[in-house]
């Protein structure tokens, strides 16, 4: 580049800029997704506050007058909230979302072009190129943030460029200045692409705060083997196949096999769609265990006990793998979910006796489907009524069964 084609107006007395500035030269970096604290509000959190009981009234002779009953379950809520709440927002929100996050990216990319070919560069050329690129991190902190880690990444990145770019312009090195701005634009073309939306944002197989919602990351501490081994200190992997009412299905999973079979769909060119059977099989086991009045959705989630990364076959088809269901459905509100499960009882659905998976009693429940009883677990926790493992075998006579189960988080204290 010629030196003399651009002008330097006043940008080492009007810049000031500072950024959080971190090393190394990489144009696209891969972010770790799991660093996003899940979001705080979910489909439930209203109708639990809604459900919350008044501060207990006392009458003129000091005694405490009945509140409201609480919320059954909240700690269970709470949690299905997160994992429903991602999942619906996959179902409704993400197309939306990624269609918003690449227009703003495109829109700070041109901003950043129209800087480096324009004839001069002065702290408002910069003040434009930075005004671009946040309003890029807002928006998609806004439309992905506590779904996926990307906007840590993305400040991270383009506050390193904005801080390289003011110390080459201080210096008067244009020839830096305009090798930075193309830096930054083929990083922003980077995180923009189809490529990188399919790898690291996907909806289809989805290493992000659902898995981490879903995931029992407790280490499994039943290895009776007495040998130091780093093994002993991790969880078991999940890989979870996830399907909403709207007809969205994914999964989650954070190895590093791609899975060839669409969820709850097949591999193409296979005359056989397992993936079909098996979602036809979760209509059949969970229909009768259904009520839906005053119901806003449901989803379906199926567990797998998947082996060490290290054992994972290149070809992984989950369905090698013991596996079993949990069915989530989400009620208008807590007294509609307390209805809807009186109803089941007094209608399809028998129980007797409970069962604890980790800190929560759950009812043991079994009802007709498709001409066989299915014997299953049901509680309601908030506004969600969750029916997991169902099968035509009875609860007392299960043998090993639980493992599936076990990688998800039910069983964390």
């Amino acid at each position: 580049m010629d030196l003399t084609r651009r002008t330097l107006l006043a940008t080492g007395t009007a810049l000031g800029l500072t950024g959080c500035l971190s090393s190394g030269d990489s144009n696209v970096s891969y972010p770790e997704t799991a660093t996003r604290t899940p979001p705080t509000e979910t489909p439930g959190d209203a109708a639990m506050a809604e459900a919350e009981p008044e501060p207990a009234a006392v009458d003129d002779d000091g005694a405490v007058q009945q509140t409201e009953p609480s919320v059954p379950n909240r700690q269970l809520a709470t949690e299905i909230g997160r994992v429903y709440g991602e999942i619906e927002w996959f179902a409704t929100s993400y197309d939306d979302a990624i269609d918003t996050y690449q227009r703003v990216l495109g829109n700070a990319m041109a901003t950043v072009i129209r800087v480096r070919d324009a004839a001069e560069f002065d702290a408002n050329s910069l003040g434009l190129v930075r005004g671009a690129t946040d309003r890029a991190v807002a928006t998609a902190e806004a439309e992905l943030g506590g779904h996926f880690g990307i906007p840590e990444q993305m400040r991270e990145e383009i506050d390193r460029h904005i801080a390289t770019i003011r110390r080459f312009a201080d210096r008067g090195d244009l020839d830096r200045v305009d090798e930075e701005l193309e830096r930054l634009h083929d990083y922003l073309r980077g995180i923009r692409s189809d490529l990188f939306v399919r790898r690291v944002l996907s909806d289809r197989q989805i290493d992000a705060t659902l898995y981490r919602s879903l995931h029992d990351g407790t280490p499994d501490g039943d290895d009776d083997d007495d040998d130091d081994d780093d093994d002993d200190d991790e969880a078991d992997p999940g890989l979870f196949e996830v399907y909403h009412s709207t007809d969205y299905a994914g999964y989650a999973y954070a190895g590093p096999r791609y899975i060839e079979r669409e969820p709850f769909g097949g591999v193409p060119g296979d005359t056989v769609n397992e993936g079909r059977e098996l979602l036809a099989r979760q209509r059949r086991h969970f229909d009768a265990a259904g009520e839906a009045t005053g119901r806003n959705g449901f989803a379906y989630v199926v567990s797998y006990a998947i082996p060490d990364e290290g054992n994972q076959p290149v070809d992984l088809n989950p369905l090698d793998y013991p596996h079993t269901s949990l069915f989530v459905q989400h009620y208008d509100g807590v007294e509609t979910a307390t209805d809807a499960v009186d109803t089941l009882l007094h209608t399809s659905v028998s129980r007797e006796g409970t069962y604890s998976f980790g800190r929560d009693e759950w009812h043991r429940v079994y009802y007709h489907a498709d001409g066989d009883v299915d014997y299953a677990y049901l509680i309601q926790a908030g506004p969600y009524v969750l029916v997991a493992a169902p099968a035509e075998v009875a609860w007392e006579e299960r043998v090993d069964w639980t493992d599936p189960l076990d990688r998800l988080w039910l069983w964390r204290p």
